[in-house]
């Protein structure tokens, strides 16, 4: 992997920071990229970007490293991994470290501190409400916005690739549904659809993204079900939309699902040649 360097892109104001109530301190954590047994939510970090933070003009943060031993010049697909609450791009992109595919890895960074680390958009209501809804729509429109810059700026090739991690899952739905001309393909994991997300997304569109959800079926945090009741609202419409289960598992990352999420990724990147 080359060195990460720390950038901003455009100039989009930080949402206002709140108290928790509904994840309590869960996102930032997942099983080691070795494929080890699952960690607790804050019991394991991800392994740390190996390069330190560049300084960048005002605006959206982000991480970008080039993946598979690939040129930076070269047209490159676009990865953008999104974390969770709490964490920050220099541990989350160890998700994907090591990851064997010519690609163009942009992590970007929350846009409210949180702890040690950021978060994307407050949560002191309830995962399924309307503010909490409104600000995942509001945090996918900086991003989508993000994406576009930085596909307009960098050589890439295709679609970029979005995946993310419980409120970056949510953030990895939001801009399936409402960014599409941008995405290419989407994988959510542990993430959630409130309604004023799924109310708002358009019927199946011919150019909309390919969408897979990974989400453990013993989650408590972000559970299953109205996931999985979103993604049949959204397959009933003609969405490609479909949701792998991980049985036993809670709000984490395991290395069965790291696997999975790689062979997604792999096979995604490969239809942007």
């Amino acid at each position: 992997m080359r060195p990460a360097r720390l950038h901003r892109c455009s100039a989009w104001s930080a949402l206002a920071l709140a108290s928790l109530v509904s994840l309590a301190a869960c996102e930032r954590r997942a099983a080691p990229p070795d494929g080890g047994a699952p960690a607790g939510p804050r019991e394991e970090a991800l392994p740390a970007a190996s390069a330190p933070a560049a300084a960048a003009p005002a605006g959206v943060e982000f991480l970008e490293e080039i993946t598979g031993g690939a040129d930076r010049s070269e047209a490159l697909p676009l990865i953008v991994a999104i974390h969770g609450l709490g964490d920050r791009p220099e541990s989350f992109a160890g998700l994907l470290a090591g990851a064997d595919v010519k690609a163009r890895l942009v992590v970007p960074r929350g846009l409210a501190p949180y702890g040690d680390g950021y978060s994307w958009f407050p949560l002191q209501q309830a995962l399924a409400s309307d503010a909490v809804g409104q600000g995942i729509l509001r945090a996918a429109a900086a991003l989508a916005a993000t994406i576009e810059r930085i596909s307009a700026e960098r050589p890439t090739r295709g679609k970029a690739i979005v995946t993310g991690f419980s409120q970056g899952g949510a953030l990895t739905f939001a801009l399936a549904l409402h960014h599409p001309r941008v995405v290419g393909a989407a994988f959510p994991v542990s993430g959630w659809v409130p309604p004023a997300v799924l109310s708002g997304a358009s019927a199946a569109d011919p150019a909309a993204p390919a969408l897979v959800a990974l989400h453990g079926d013993a989650d408590r945090r972000v559970p299953i079900d109205p996931t999985r009741e979103a993604i049949a609202a959204l397959a009933g419409r003609g969405v490609k939309a479909t949701l792998e289960s991980y049985p036993g598992v809670g709000h984490t990352v395991t290395g069965e699902m790291r696997r999975d999420l790689l062979q997604l990724i792999r096979g995604a990147a490969a239809e942007m040649r």
